[in-house]
């Protein structure tokens, strides 16, 4: 948006927009402070050499009034600015010294009764440059400090000597282009600063929104939309996850438990698709609920789960799947098209669970843990279904409960 005369207009910040802008700029504004006081503060005090060149007859009220007055203004005003305290207060801290010096200044001069002081007055134009450019303070202090410099020159020219109209009219054609071009300077920093600060967020907000949304992108692919279960790519992200945090050897007593929906592809025949996508979230949820929150469940595929149990856990095998086996007939999910056929009234939704402990240190033993596990799994629904069973430990008996 452009003003009059192709001016860029200042940004309209939120007060929360606002806010971050004072506290994102403070540290190195501060600085800045600090520097330009040093860099002004030193260059005014020299400046008293120029009193000694040029108005003879006021050296004396000149080294006092600089070194008495100003000099331990610009101390504290150093001192000020090293604290803790808001950019906005120490901004207008500084803009107050800088105003003292203009006014001790123009004292001095209407103390002198030297010709040379008509020449010198034109110099008043470097106090504006120092309130805008040199202290570069938001736009709205600037035109403040720049109002009242203006007014302690323009109140003390008509106190030198020899002062006349026409010279005040010079005076003004000098001083006001300055004082313009210095605040449209101000300004265009301004703008400069606040659009950079919003491009800043805008961006820093994107990489936020990119970061969320790669991983709500990440979880989608490694989520079961059906169930809301892991799926294997989830599978094996916590699978790698374990193999980060454990040792090799910690992993070798994990356990994994296969459970597969009995007979659930006559109950999708029989009842239809959406009947048997309610029956896998049903089932999903009651066997998630029968499960630590260490051990990982997931969606294999169709009707088929997956329970990694981690080293702490795996001792419990047998226990979590007669839980969710017990789970499971618990929901008395009517099932009447068992085997393919119309089955009895009594007849229920069932899973049979088949488990292994092992070692999931490595992909090979992963495989092996898993061909166990699925052996036990065959084993149940050779016995009958609705069962579980563990695969036998190496020279050791399997463990079962199958109907």
């Amino acid at each position: 948006m452009e003003h009059w005369l192709g001016l860029a207009a200042l940004p309209r910040l939120t007060a929360e927009q606002t806010a971050a802008y004072e506290r994102d700029r403070a540290a190195a504004r501060s600085h800045a402070l600090s520097r330009m006081t040093v860099a002004v503060g030193g260059f005014y005090l020299f400046y008293a050499l120029i009193d000694i060149l040029m108005l003879g007859d006021i050296v004396q009220l000149s080294l006092m009034l600089r070194f008495g007055i100003i000099l331990p203004l610009a101390l504290a005003l150093g001192w000020y600015q090293s604290g803790r305290r808001p950019i906005r207060h120490k901004e207008i801290a500084t803009l107050a010294v800088a105003m003292a010096g203009n006014l001790v200044w123009c004292v001095v001069l209407a103390s002198s009764h030297s010709p040379a002081v008509l020449h010198y007055y034109y110099a008043a134009a470097i106090f504006q440059m120092v309130v805008t450019i040199a202290a570069r303070p938001t736009f709205d202090l600037a035109v403040g400090a720049s109002l009242g410099t203006a007014a302690i020159n323009y109140v003390f020219i008509w106190l030198i000597e020899g002062v006349t109209p026409l010279y005040v009219f010079h005076h003004l054609a000098v001083y006001v282009p300055t004082l313009i071009l210095t605040l449209v300077a101000s300004h265009q920093l301004e703008v400069e600063r606040q659009r950079a600060f919003l491009q800043l967020h805008e961006n820093e907000a994107l990489k936020r929104e990119l970061a969320h949304q790669n991983g709500e992108l990440a979880r989608l692919s490694s989520t079961d939309p059906l169930t809301q279960l892991p799926n294997r790519r989830g599978t094996e992200a916590e699978i790698a996850r374990l193999r980060r945090l454990l040792k090799p050897a910690e992993l070798e007593n994990s356990a994994a438990l296969i459970v597969d929906i009995d007979h659930f592809k006559a109950f999708n025949d029989g009842y239809g698709h959406g009947a048997g996508d309610e029956c896998l979230r049903e089932v999903a949820d009651a066997m998630r609920r029968e499960l630590p929150g260490t051990v990982h469940l997931a969606r294999l595929g169709g009707e088929e789960f997956l329970a990694v149990l981690p080293p702490g856990e795996a001792s419990h095998a047998g226990m979590f799947a007669e839980r969710m086996c017990r789970a499971v007939l618990a929901l008395a999910i009517p099932h009447e098209h068992i085997g393919g056929h119309t089955g009895g009234r009594d007849c229920h939704v069932t899973v049979s669970i088949g488990g292994a402990c092992g070692s999931i240190a490595t992909d090979e033993a992963l495989a092996r843990l898993l061909d166990a596990a699925d052996e036990a799994l065959y084993e149940v629904k050779a016995e009958g279904r609705n069962g579980w069973r563990l695969a036998p430990m190496m020279g050791g008996p399997a463990t079962s409960d199958a109907a």
